[in-house]
């Protein structure tokens, strides 16, 4: 993966080098990257699996080449105010599916003002623009307003209704708003 820029935001590869400075401290990845980094640029939760995400990053060429997704940098204030997160889905041998798996976060402050939206849609295109991808897929709580917005807003459409969670799809031959 490679740095994605939109009119608001520098989206930042997340590859291993800049986990193993997460790991470390916001005041590490903070330094090392030159901006300021917010506290909850993401979930607590997220924190505590940055090691697992590392021996990914290690274990698995292609996920490695692309890192975690992108880190979200605010242009013009230079903080990081959230992740888009890629995963690629292996098959059933372990090589790339063609499928992928995003997630996102944003920082309570700058939520509500499309920057999740912005990111989301950015690191979609690009990836569908990938020759290996034909897929991009998200799952989202069917409470959570706010989610089911930016993926609609990024063109994913609403494929399958769990009891807990609404999984949305992308394809490479649907037309992408």
């Amino acid at each position: 993966m490679e740095k994605i820029f939109t009119p608001r935001l520098e989206l930042v590869p997340f590859k291993l080098e800049l986990v193993e400075k997460a790991i470390l401290g916001n005041a590490e990845l903070a330094s090392f990257m030159g901006v300021r980094v917010l506290s909850d640029w993401h979930e607590q939760d997220f924190f505590v699996s940055l090691p697992f995400i590392a021996d990914i990053l290690h274990q698995y060429p292609l996920q490695g080449e692309w890192g975690w997704g992108t880190l979200i940098i605010h242009r013009a204030e230079n903080i990081l105010i959230g992740h888009v997160m890629v995963k690629i889905i292996p098959d059933s041998t372990g090589s790339p599916s063609g499928s992928l798996e995003i997630g996102y976060y944003v920082a309570s402050l700058y939520r509500r003002q499309g920057y999740a939206s912005e990111a989301t849609k950015a690191v979609i295109d690009w990836t569908l623009s990938q020759p290996s991808v034909q897929t991009v897929t998200a799952g989202c709580d069917p409470d959570n307003i706010a989610s089911k917005r930016v993926l609609e807003k990024s063109g994913m459409q609403l494929v399958e209704s769990r009891e807990k969670i609404l999984v949305w799809k992308l394809s490479k031959t649907a037309s992408v708003k």
